[in-house]
């Protein structure tokens, strides 16, 4: 890897000039590179002359690295991180697909404009396939079945070439065996058909090659773990607190717990109890790498894909009342401005006092306990738990934490799947406790790692990008709202500020911030205003949470803290590598969970084409704008259908020069809704121009 690297660095260095692979050895001082040098060549990282007997760089080759994006069966663009997007035509796409890594050159496009030619992308060869199986419906046409792919982005006809008892109507999922103008499909799982309840969801989970099915081998494994009794007599138990899991009623995977008591010096002692996950999935065993590949659990609307199988996440590692579990305890003394002073960590064996619900406790909290005679002796701890929440909170937003209060969507199902109500969720004291109680548990335990000064995983979040903060702060200005600086004190200053009716503004704003990622390098969370900030509390459903138990039990339990340098560097880059799979697996899980809800609020919307709706223009781009109409529904005005508007860059608004009509974000406006596709999740209206009283379009 030294070696690759030191040569890519020479090569590609700006101002290389071509050296023959003697010449290359002579500067590094290697020998016998040459199967290095042909490894590099072959992945099309460095280039031979057409000689070739010297080495060029990319740029001295005309050879380049990039993704294609395909716009539509025309044409679309290769991107990098390098170079500005470059149009590549249909024809000069060879077998390429959308979101293929691909290696091209650049030409003169002479057919662009006679006087003003342009660069073109011709691509040589595919290096990497975005997309190695599809998922689709079949359909039988001229004795032949073919596959109509979910994902819209694949502009080829598939070809089915294993079809037995394939009908038309069936749900596949197939294995790309052959590219080229058309694709051959072998097919490998049958999901069901277009009439099986649920199969739209199942499709998207099966387009974004997510892991469902758990192997035998993996059950198997799981089914022969036991606790053996010297286990449990080893371990710390906690008899003189009351301990409490909290949760929605639905819920099944338990993995925290909490306690709370008033010291007599009128600090609080707050109990976090975490499920011991690690103590079932061992390193290296195959139920830990099916966690690994996994990352997360995904939560969808008619079901979860679990990262552990059930005997685990609802059973064996589950906080369920009244059954001994075992845990891995935080302990922290908090002072009444929430410093935790004091903080120990324990292997616990823990049993709940009590099963608590946010529906319910928020009603006892709100005064209702006459419904709740169970809760009676619960309502001193749930009142004690209020009061440093509020402490807790209070210390956070005064340091400059971002609280965004994001509107969560509730879509309810009927029998067949289809969605028959829209709601949006109410978040209530007991969320807000268990949100601030897991915050400084995840908090204290990255503070541990960071004074320990040994690897670990953090949970980081970079602060936003200046030219989207700009493009926010003219938006703003232009609304009459006010921020002058990137601090997360001044961004929750301005969520604070905004008027009920312009509160789709936080969407604006959360579209500002950069994605919290794993990482091993504490740059902190700019979000949470926090120093260090890492996963500790969902290790059932987590996989980074499960690696910093580990570390908790490697560093603390068993005192294995003696590194050298070789052995800290080496055990770093396992954990980054594992940061790095985890960021994506949640990326893939979060991006799925959003698909199956964008999906079904257009479903929702489908058969409401013809009715007008007032809204609220959230965003707006050069092809258009999107109306949030409430209940967190969105869809797009597109420009082609704005006849007289014309889209202005510079301020970033569509203007009617002939009415002097400004459409700018937070314009009010009364939209048609023209179409709505559960299989594309697009959501159209049409602009309504008779606007009504009270609603005026903006004036320049």
């Amino acid at each position: 890897m030294e070696i690759r690297k030191e040569i890519l660095d020479l090569i590609n260095d700006i101002n290389y000039n071509p050296l023959t692979i003697d010449e290359i050895k002579k500067e590094l001082g290697y020998e016998d590179i040459e199967l290095v040098i042909d490894e590099l060549v072959d992945e099309s990282l460095i280039f031979y002359n057409k000689k070739k007997d010297k080495i060029l760089n990319g740029r001295q080759a005309n050879r380049f690295i990039g993704k294609l994006i395909v716009r539509n069966n025309d044409y679309g663009f290769i991107t990098n991180d390098y170079q500005d997007d470059i149009y590549v035509s249909y024809y000069e796409m060879q077998d390429a697909m959308n979101g293929d890594i691909c290696l091209y050159k650049i030409e003169t496009d002479d057919d662009y404009y006679y006087d003003n030619p342009r660069d073109k992308a011709v691509i040589i060869k595919v290096l990497k396939r975005a997309k190695e199986y599809l998922v689709g419906e079949v359909r039988y046409f001229r004795k032949e079945f073919f596959l109509i792919p979910i994902d819209k982005n694949v502009n080829k006809s598939c070809l089915i070439i294993n079809p037995d008892k394939l009908k038309n109507g069936d749900i596949i999922r197939g294995k790309i065996i052959k590219y080229g103008s058309y694709l051959e499909i072998e097919k490998t799982d049958y999901l069901g058909n277009n009439n099986t309840v649920g199969i739209d969801i199942s499709e998207l989970v099966a387009n974004q090659n997510v892991r469902v099915e758990f192997s035998k081998e993996v059950l198997d494994y799981t089914d022969d773990i036991t606790i053996p009794n010297e286990e449990i007599n080893r371990r710390t138990t906690f008899d003189d607190v009351n301990i409490y899991t909290i949760d929605s009623l639905s819920a099944r995977d338990l993995d925290d717990a909490v306690s709370i008591k008033l010291l007599d010096n009128g600090n609080y002692e707050l109990g976090v109890y975490i499920a011991d996950v690690s103590y079932f999935v061992k390193e290296n065993s195959i139920l830990d790498q099916e966690a690994y590949l996994r990352g997360t659990s995904i939560y969808l609307l008619d079901r979860v894909i679990p990262m552990l199988p059930v005997r685990l996440s609802n059973d064996l590692a589950s906080l369920n009342p009244n059954e001994g579990k075992l845990v891995i305890a935080l302990i922290m003394e908090v002072d009444n401005s929430g410093k935790v002073v004091d903080k120990k960590f324990y292997e616990g064996l823990i049993k709940t006092t009590k099963r608590l619900s946010y529906e319910e406790c928020n009603d006892v909290l709100d005064g209702n306990i006459k419904s709740h005679p169970d809760y009676e002796e619960v309502v001193p701890d749930l009142e004690l738990m209020v009061g440093l929440q509020k402490i807790l909170e209070e210390k956070r937003i005064n340091r400059g934490a971002i609280n965004f209060d994001l509107d969560e969507v509730d879509i309810k199902l009927d029998a067949k799947g289809y969605p028959i109500n829209i709601d949006v969720i109410e978040c209530g004291i007991s969320e807000k406790i268990i949100e601030e109680f897991m915050i400084l548990a995840n908090e204290t335990v990255a503070e541990t790692m960071e004074e320990l000064d040994l690897p670990a995983i953090y949970r980081v979040h970079d602060k936003p990008d200046n030219i989207k903060f700009m493009m926010l702060k003219n938006n703003m200005d232009s609304l009459g709202y006010r921020i002058k600086t990137l601090h997360p004190r001044e961004i929750q200053a301005l969520i604070e500020s905004l008027d009920d009716e312009d509160c789709y503004l936080k969407d604006s704003i959360l579209r500002l911030m950069a994605k919290a990622v794993y990482s091993t390098d504490n740059i902190g969370h700019f979000g949470l205003a926090s120093f260090a900030y890492t996963h500790f509390t969902s290790p059932i459903r987590r996989y980074p949470d499960l690696i910093t138990h580990r570390l908790i039990r490697k560093y603390l339990f068993n005192n294995d803290v003696v590194l050298d340098s070789k052995q800290s560097l080496n055990f770093k880059n396992k954990l980054e590598n594992i940061a790095k799979v985890s960021s994506e697996n949640e990326r893939i899980a979060t991006d799925l969970e959003f698909k199956v809800i964008d999906m079904k609020k257009a479903e929702y919307m489908s058969n409401k084409v013809g009715y007008i709706y007032e809204g609220v223009i959230s965003s707006i781009h050069k092809f258009g704008f999107f109306v949030n109409i409430g209940l967190t529904i969105e869809g797009l005005v597109h420009d082609k259908r704005l006849k007289g508007f014309v889209y202005n860059r510079e301020q970033n608004d569509y203007y009617n020069p002939f009415k002097g009509t400004v459409l700018k974000v937070g314009s009010k406006v009364k939209v048609k809704l023209s179409a709505a596709n559960k299989i594309t999740r697009e959501i159209d209206f049409d602009l309504v121009y008779n606007n009504t009283r009270g609603h005026k379009p903006w004036k320049r």
